[in-house]
C-alpha cells in the first residue's frame, strides 16, 4: 500500500473515531438522542403513534370516534396525500389537499373556510406524518381549529365507515 493511501486510511479511522466520540458525547448529554428510535409499526395505535411522533405545540389528536361525530356534522377534513391516493379512495367529502403540493392546492382546499374553523386533517395512518407536516403548515398560516386525525384514511375504511372515490 503507497503511502498517500496508508495516509487517507488513518485519516478515515481518525474522523470515524470523531464522529463516535461526538455522538457519545451528545447522547450524554440532557435530551440524549435515541440510539434505536421509536417509530410506530403496524401494530401501534393511532394515539400512541401520535405520541410518539408528535412534537409540543402540534395540533391536536382526534381518534377514530371523535372523527366520525366531526364528520357527521359538517367539519371539513382535509386529505394530505397524493392526488393518486387520494382518487383511489377517501373520506366523503373531504377535500384534498396534498401536503407536497400545497401551494398550488391550498386555494380550493381552503376556499370559504375561516381562520378559526375546526379543520381535519388525514394522510395514510400511523406510518404517515403528512397529516402533522400539514397541521403545523396550516397552523403557521393561522388556522387555528386545526387536529389530526392521525388512524387516516386506513383506520377509517377498517371501520368500515364510507368511502369515496
Amino acid at each position: 500500500m503507497s503511502n498517500s493511501a496508508k495516509r487517507a486510511v488513518g485519516q478515515t479511522a481518525v474522523l470515524l473515531a470523531l464522529a463516535v466520540a461526538a455522538g457519545a458525547i451528545r447522547q450524554a448529554l440532557p435530551g440524549g438522542l435515541s440510539w434505536h428510535g421509536r417509530w410506530p409499526t403496524s401494530d401501534t395505535t393511532a394515539g400512541d403513534a401520535y405520541k410518539m411522533m408528535s412534537q409540543p405545540g402540534d395540533p391536536p389528536f382526534v381518534p377514530v370516534g371523535d372523527a366520525i361525530a366531526l364528520h357527521k356534522s359538517g367539519v371539513r377534513f382535509l386529505d394530505a396525500r397524493d392526488a393518486k391516493e387520494y382518487a383511489g379512495g377517501h373520506i366523503p367529502g373531504a377535500r384534498s389537499l396534498p401536503f407536497y403540493d400545497f401551494d398550488a392546492k391550498q386555494a380550493v382546499a381552503l376556499e370559504g373556510a375561516a381562520k378559526s374553523d375546526p379543520l381535519i386533517v388525514y394522510c395514510e395512518g400511523v406510518g404517515c406524518e403528512l397529516s402533522l407536516f400539514l397541521g403545523r403548515q396550516l397552523q403557521g398560516l393561522g388556522y387555528t381549529g386545526v387536529k389530526v386525525f392521525y388512524g387516516g384514511f386506513p383506520e377509517w375504511k377498517n371501520a368500515g365507515l364510507p368511502v369515496e372515490k
